[in-house]
């Protein structure tokens, strides 16, 4: 993992690498570009990204990755809100795009979840 003043960050391989249940991989891409990819990691939880405040104290005690589609604001915007309640969260670098482009699995959204 990658540590600075500023952010805390893992590549998606080093993500995929990790135990089952280390961490809890949180999706928050925007709902349409989540809806327009049609995809999602296995394992993730999709929370709205402008709505963190009402769901953030649910990982209160869990170590937790988001990402979003490319890992820059949106990523960066919500790991920095989820620090200010101190929640232990980091960014995967390069959001799903990376991830995808690392070869890892994806699956395809139910219906229900886009």
């Amino acid at each position: 993992m990658s540590h600075n003043m500023q952010q805390t960050s893992v590549s998606p391989v080093e993500l995929a690498s990790l135990p089952a249940g280390a961490m809890v991989l949180i999706d928050i891409r925007k709902p349409g570009a989540r809806a327009v990819s049609g995809l999602a990691i296995p394992g993730s939880v999709w929370r709205h990204p402008f709505d963190a405040a009402n769901w953030a104290r649910e990982f209160r005690h869990c170590n937790v990755a988001l990402f979003c589609v490319h890992g820059h604001e949106v990523s960066q915007a919500v790991c920095g809100y989820l620090s200010e309640m101190e929640i232990d969260a980091v960014i995967m670098e390069g959001g799903f795009e990376a991830w995808k482009q690392a070869g890892l699995p994806v699956e395809t959204l139910a219906e229900a979840d886009v």
